[in-house]
């Protein structure tokens, strides 16, 4: 590394000062009336020591100057760790929090601002976050906890796997044509990690924030599922009907979020999410409306936990995996395919699938738009029908759960399939006359 001059050497000093003082301070207010033994003036000096040992390691040449200050800090902890045991106190969480403090230091004094900010802000909202973090904790089954594990084994080792495999050929036909797995793979994750931080989160506040919330988060997870939860209560109580709409209507904008995004996802370009954003909004804000006119926030809504299965298990996961890949394989054909001439509209067909996931027709459509093999506008064209159809779905899931949903229900849905398919008509002339699309 290049040695630093002065001015370099007080910036360091000042950026490491601040970011132990940052986790000194979290330090100090936070002790839960515990005696601070190490706070809002001891972080910033340990920080400060770890760009030190840094500066010296870089600027006279001593390689070993950050082993020795980390062997010091390590045994700093150690000794922390014995007085606090001392004193009866308990907690592992302040000793760790020295060593990371240490090691914020020498990033900052290696001239890694960046890194060393950043460490800091997590190591600090890490800290900060102590009570929800044990709540959360004691939220999570240990059948999530599994759906979590397989998770990681799909995310970082069959994922890099089938990126470095290449392209796939079976029989001289390049399958990767048609099902692009590490793309498909990725999404899955994707999608799950937004459900599952859902789930988590209908979990964690569901009894306390009401159907509308449980609904708006559910979306996310799966936006049929969560319509079915709702209704269903409604069955067993009519005086819920009017929240279980509204849950039921943020659903459906759960699910139009997450189509957007994964039109984003799949199609970098943009292209596709261009044509699905306008009307998505107004749709979206067509569903707000609504909810604020029904004022949900009411106690009316509480204790009713939505029934949806965990998007972290494998099965759930491998479900999406195969519908997607059907669907993909299915947009491919009827768009690629050798009667692709004789069904030009063919691929107009495949938003029908939005009646079971509108969400995989989005990716699939998406990614052939990004690869050339569809016409982006073609590909936002089917998407929207997709989420339209998946609108349309919920109405028909209310109708035979609920008479009393379906009273008001209907009215509300026909308003977002008009407002919908207007918007998206208005999006969809302009970008074929005006810009020049398709």
């Amino acid at each position: 590394m290049t040695p630093i001059n002065e001015v370099e050497f007080l910036l360091r000093l000042f950026v490491s000062m601040a970011i132990g003082g940052l986790i000194g301070l979290e330090r100090e207010q936070h002790r839960d009336h515990e005696m601070v033994i190490a706070g809002v003036r001891t972080y910033p000096l340990i920080a400060l020591s770890g760009m030190l040992f840094a500066f010296l390691e870089v600027n006279l040449a001593i390689p070993s100057a950050v082993p020795i200050g980390l062997g010091i800090f390590a045994a700093v902890a150690l000794a922390y760790l014995y007085i606090r045991h001392s004193l009866r106190l308990s907690g592992f969480t302040s000793p760790v929090a020295i060593l990371v403090t240490y090691i914020i230091g020498v990033l900052v004094g290696y001239g890694l601002f960046v890194e060393g900010v950043a460490v800091g802000v997590a190591t600090t909202f890490i800290l900060l976050a102590k009570g929800r973090l044990h709540s959360f904790a004691l939220a999570v089954t240990e059948a999530e906890m599994m759906g979590a594990l397989q998770f990681l084994l799909v995310a970082f080792i069959l994922y890099p796997v089938t990126q470095a495999a290449g392209p796939l050929v079976v029989w001289g036909f390049n399958v990767s044509e048609l099902v692009n797995i590490s793309s498909v793979i990725l999404t899955v994750m994707l999608v799950s990690l937004i459900s599952f931080i859902s789930f988590l989160a209908i979990r964690y506040f569901g009894s306390s924030k009401g159907l509308a919330f449980t609904g708006a988060l559910g979306g996310l997870v799966n936006s049929e599922a969560a319509t079915a939860s709702l209704a269903s209560y409604v069955c067993k109580d009519r005086k819920l009907a009017p929240f279980a709409l509204s849950g039921i209507v943020l659903a459906n904008t759960g699910m139009l979020a997450r189509n957007l995004a994964i039109s984003a996802i799949s199609d970098t370009s943009m292209h596709v999410a261009v044509v699905l954003l306008v009307p998505m909004v107004c749709m979206a804000a067509v569903s707000i409306v609504y909810f604020r006119l029904m004022n949900t926030q009411k106690k009316a809504g509480k204790a009713h936990p939505l029934e949806i299965e965990s998007p972290f298990g494998m099965w759930p996961a491998v479900k999406l995996g195969l519908l997607i890949g059907i669907t993909s394989s299915i947009v491919y054909f009827l768009a690629k395919g050798p009667w692709a001439s004789e069904l030009t509209y063919g691929i107009y067909i495949t938003s029908l699938i939005g009646f079971a996931s509108s969400g995989a027709v989005a990716f699939s459509v998406s990614t052939l738009a990004f690869t050339g093999q569809v016409d982006p506008l073609v590909a936002g064209e089917v998407a929207m029908m997709a989420c339209l159809f998946s609108t349309l779905n919920k109405v028909l899931i209310i109708r035979s759960d609920s008479e009393e949903l379906t009273k008001s229900g209907w009215k509300i849905f026909a308003t977002l399939l008009v407002v919908g398919a207007l918007s998206f008509a208005a999006v969809d002339i302009y970008l074929r006359t005006i810009v020049g699309w398709g």
